[in-house]
C-alpha cells in the first residue's frame, strides 16, 4: 500500500541514492517502514541491494567477509549496491565503525588479505592507466577506492530512542557527516485509513459498515498516540506507539472477530440441533397421538 507520506520518503531516498557517494541516515522507530521503503528506492534506481543475514554465531568476522564481498563487486565490477544496515544488526560495535570508515574513506584497515589485492590490481590496473596516472599499487588502490565510494551507497536504518544511539553518533561522526537524515515520523491519517483498509479486505470478513470500522481504527490509534505524549509529559516516560502497533490492532480484532464468530457459530448450530430434536420429537407425539385416536 502506498500513501503520499511513503512516496514522499522513497522520493528522498531514491533522490540520495543517486547523487554522487549519496549515503542516508533513516531515522524512525521500529515498524515504520525505514527497510520497506530503502528496498523498493533502491529497486527503483536498478541498483543491486545487500543487507547481511544475521544468524546465530554470526560475529565480526563473518561481518568482513560480507562487507568485503560487497565493496570488491563495488570497486572491481562497477556495480552500483545498496548496502542496508540497520541497528538491529549490530552484534558488535566495531560493525558501526566499519561502517563509519567505509562512509568515511570507502577502505575498512586490515580488510583485505594479499589474494584480494591481487584481484583488486587485476582490475582496476587499466583504469588507473586510463586516468593517466602511473599504475602503482598505491594509486591502484586509490582508484579502486575511488570506484567504491562512487558505487556503494549505504543506508542506515537507526533508532533515535535510547543512549545507544547518542553514544555512536559521538564516537562515530561519519554516520552524520556523511549522510543524509530523514527522519520517519507518525503515520498520517491518510496512511492508516489506506492500510487498514488493504489489511482488513485481505480476508473476506463480511463487515456491515468496514468504512465506520477503518475509522475507529484510525481514531483508536491516533488518540493513543496523544495519550503517550501526555503520559510523556506528565511522568516524563516515553512509550513509543509505532505503525506496527496499528498493524497489531488490527490483527487483534481478526483473530477476535474469528473467535466471536466461532463461538456464536457453535452456539447456533447447538440450538439449531435441539429445535430440530424437538420438532421431531413433536411430530413423533403427533403420529402417536393419530395411532391412538385411531
Amino acid at each position: 500500500v502506498m500513501f503520499m507520506d511513503a512516496c514522499e520518503h522513497v522520493a528522498r531516498i531514491c533522490r540520495v541514492l543517486q547523487q554522487p557517494g549519496g549515503n542516508a541516515l533513516l531515522l524512525g522507530v521500529g515498524g515504520s517502514g525505514r527497510q520497506s521503503l530503502s528496498r523498493l528506492g533502491s529497486f527503483m534506481c536498478e541498483f543491486e541491494l545487500f543487507q547481511t543475514e544475521v544468524v546465530k554465531g554470526y560475529g565480526m568476522t563473518e561481518f568482513k567477509e560480507d562487507l568485503k564481498g560487497c565493496l570488491m563487486k563495488c570497486g572491481n565490477a562497477l556495480t552500483a549496491t545498496t548496502f542496508l544496515f540497520a541497528d538491529t544488526q549490530i552484534v558488535d560495535e566495531q560493525m558501526v565503525e566499519a561502517i563509519n570508515n567505509v562512509l568515511n574513506s570507502g577502505d575498512v584497515p586490515n580488510l583485505y588479505k594479499p589474494e584480494d589485492i591481487d584481484a583488486i590490481m587485476h582490475a582496476c590496473r587499466a583504469a588507473c592507466q586510463g586516468d593517466g596516472i602511473a599504475p602503482t599499487k598505491a594509486n591502484v588502490f586509490s582508484t579502486y577506492l575511488a570506484r567504491v565510494k562512487s558505487c556503494v551507497h549505504v543506508i542506515l536504518a537507526f533508532s533515535p530512542v535510547g543512549d545507544s544511539f547518542r553514544t555512536r553518533l559521538r564516537m562515530f561522526p561519519s554516520l552524520v557527516n556523511c549522510c543524509t537524515i530523514n527522519w520517519f515520523g507518525e503515520w498520517p491519517a491518510e496512511a492508516l485509513y489506506s492500510v487498514g483498509k488493504q489489511q482488513m479486505t485481505l480476508d473476506d470478513l463480511q463487515l456491515p459498515n468496514l468504512e465506520g470500522v477503518l475509522n475507529l481504527f484510525k481514531v483508536i490509534h491516533q488518540s493513543v498516540e496523544v495519550a503517550s505524549k501526555d503520559v510523556l509529559a506528565t511522568a516524563k516516560r516515553a512509550i513509543y506507539i509505532t505503525p506496527t502497533s496499528f498493524l497489531m490492532l488490527i490483527s487483534s480484532f481478526k483473530k477476535a472477530l474469528a473467535l466471536r464468530r466461532d463461538s456464536v457459530g457453535t452456539l447456533r448450530n447447538r440450538l439449531q440441533r435441539g429445535l430440530d430434536a424437538l420438532g421431531a420429537a413433536a411430530y413423533a407425539v403427533a403420529n402417536m397421538e393419530k395411532e391412538l385416536t385411531a
